[in-house]
């Protein structure tokens, strides 16, 4: 599972960092120099690697598509990361080009796990049927660690697509961070996907993050709209909600057990 929560500490770090001092001007460094800068502060004078990620980030549009692509397998080609920290920002440099057919092809012929991942990242930014598409091959072909399949069944899910939705209620716990699983369990309830709610139940009402616990209250209170706007306690609540999913013959864990 991801650090969510370092990746948090991290951002309010930076934010902090950004408050208290000047960010330092690093346009007159090549990129070579900020690359090295990460590990000899010497080099550009700052240990702000924050500064240095965003700077070589603004310069990736000077890049060819083939470059980019070949920072999936190796970050320091870019000198910035391809992931959540980052907004996937060599990712979304790809997609904003457009047309991403080529790499959609090369995906089943990649031997590199990175690269895959970072196609799908481009796939992610994509709306067009051929992505979509795409995007339902890859969650069924099946390939790599939950993570790497998370980001097509996710896109799916944001169109209601059953594949997508029947992926992520079928985990057991979460595959990804808060921030980023808040997100997709508030899809069970937007797209009235009842066969989540053994999952919601044993899972996202129980999880260490809140606003997972908040999002799956949220799905169970429009799976069952007659149920008590009020409870006098979390643990009511939960039984409650176990009692209405076996009345419907789901099998569920309840705290009362």
């Amino acid at each position: 599972m991801k650090c969510t929560f370092c990746l948090i500490v991290l951002a309010v770090a930076s934010i902090c960092s950004s408050q208290t001092q000047k960010r330092p001007n690093l346009s007159k460094f090549s990129s070579d120099q900020l690359k090295s800068c990460y590990s000899d502060k010497t080099v550009c004078g700052t240990d702000d690697v924050y500064a240095i990620s965003d700077e070589l980030a603004r310069r990736l549009p000077a890049l060819t598509t083939e470059q980019l692509v070949a920072c999936f397998a190796d970050w320091k080609i870019c000198g910035v990361e391809n992931d959540l920290g980052t907004g996937f920002a060599v990712s979304a440099e790809i997609a904003r080009r457009g047309n991403p057919h080529e790499l959609l092809v090369r995906y089943w012929s990649e031997s590199d796990g990175n690269i895959r991942y970072g196609i799908v990242q481009v796939a992610y930014h994509s709306k067009t049927s051929e992505t979509a598409d795409f995007m339902q091959k890859v969650l069924a072909a099946g390939r790599g660690d939950e993570d790497a399949l998370y980001w097509s069944a996710d896109y799916l899910a944001k169109r209601c697509d059953l594949a997508g939705l029947k992926w992520l209620s079928e985990r057991q716990g979460r595959p990804e961070g808060c921030l980023v699983w808040t997100h997709s369990v508030a899809l069970f309830g937007k797209c009235h996907f009842r066969p989540a709610i053994p999952y919601i139940i044993d899972n996202s009402i129980h999880d260490a993050c809140l606003n997972i616990d908040d999002e799956g209250f949220k799905d169970l209170r429009q799976f069952f709209p007659d149920s008590p706007r009020q409870f006098k306690s979390v643990e009511e609540m939960q039984n409650y909600y176990c009692a209405r999913a076996r009345k419907e013959g789901f099998r569920v864990q309840c705290p009362a057990d």
